[in-house]
């Protein structure tokens, strides 16, 4: 990401030639694709430890009262 700020700040400048400029702005669009699979990779593992079983998906505090138990109890109305 830095690379990428580097050189935009490179061709933001005006200061490139033409060939060059081209070449940064193939070597920029290299480096978002770069970072975008990082960003789906990290996304995906994200994802995976979600969907796994017995990941915590809510709080895991057992005094939340915002928690909605799995099996309520019929019993346990609040009126």
């Amino acid at each position: 990401m830095e690379s990428l700020e580097q050189l935009v700040a490179r061709m933001e400048a005006g200061d490139l030639p033409l060939e060059e400029s081209l070449r940064e702005y193939q070597r920029g669009m290299d480096l978002v694709r770069s970072c975008q699979e990082a960003l789906d990779e990290a996304q995906r593992r994200i994802d995976s430890v979600m969907d796994s079983p017995g990941s915590p998906t809510a709080s895991s505090d057992p005094n939340d009262s915002t928690k909605v138990p799995e099996n309520p109890d019929p019993d346990d109305i609040p009126f």
